[in-house]
């Protein structure tokens, strides 16, 4: 009697995580569908003429001092 009550109980609890997984998840994807929707729909809004200025970050270049020599360059004539 208490394998069966278990194994129903087992049984009910995976049926309520599998339904209110399959809801979570369908609510995170229109979420993130909508979002990326919104991002296109700004892009594409944009008014001829308009100018954008995208900037990075700009970090210091650092060089190793043993990366290598400095060659100094000589233009060659062929004459």
């Amino acid at each position: 009697m208490a394998l069966a009550r278990f194994i129903l109980i087992f049984f009910i609890i995976f049926f309520l995580i599998r339904v209110v997984t399959r809801f979570i998840f369908k609510k995170y994807v229109k979420n993130m569908q909508k979002r990326y929707e919104d991002k296109q729909q700004q892009y594409y809004q944009k008014r001829e003429g308009d100018v954008t200025i995208k900037s990075s970050e700009k970090g210091d270049k650092k060089i190793d001092d043993d990366i290598g020599d400095y060659v100094d360059y000589e233009e060659v004539d062929d004459d």
